[in-house]
């Protein structure tokens, strides 16, 4: 739904951000949903502190709680978040950037409908739809982790707690 566009951003443009790149020293760190597969990733590079950013992304459906908590007394930082996620929807295309959404939409079928219904959902975010997705997070069972490192990281890693199945590519 747009609303998880809306928590997505908010988490990658602040929570990430300050955990995996401020303090943890990567390069980049941030999260990603795509609305039409609803997968949900989050991803670093450059990322010198594997074990740590591993407890960052653990760490990320509490750190919504807190903020679905927060919005409930300050509509304000609730309205950023909004404001955010349409900037993202809305943002000035080249002609050949439009070009390549009107394709992409034309491939996938997608009605001037169904955008008018995500942008809707975007708007009608509300505190519970964060605390819905910290939720979400929070009951996955078996997510899954993928790597591209040195060994040296992996074994950084795994004398933090953190297990993983190697395999060398090169």
């Amino acid at each position: 739904s747009g609303s998880s566009a809306v928590v997505s951003r908010f988490l990658g443009t602040g929570y990430m951000w300050d955990n995996i790149r401020v303090i943890g020293g990567a390069y980049g760190g941030f999260c990603q949903f795509n609305p039409r597969d609803g997968v949900f990733s989050f991803l670093s590079y450059r990322d010198p502190n594997l074990a740590g950013s591993i407890d960052v992304y653990d760490g990320a459906a509490d750190a919504l709680l807190a903020s679905a908590a927060d919005m409930e007394n300050d509509p304000d930082a609730l309205k950023t978040a909004i404001i955010g996620a349409v900037a993202d929807m809305d943002g000035a295309l080249s002609p050949d950037q439009k070009g390549t959404a009107q394709f992409k939409r034309w491939l996938t079928r997608e009605s001037p409908e169904q955008r008018q219904k995500y942008r809707d959902e975007v708007l009608n975010t509300t505190p519970a739809d964060f605390k819905a997705f910290a939720e979400r997070l929070k009951a996955l069972k078996d997510p899954s982790s993928a790597v591209v490192s040195s060994k040296a990281a992996f074994e950084d890693a795994a004398k933090a707690g953190k297990e993983f199945t190697l395999k060398n590519v090169m």
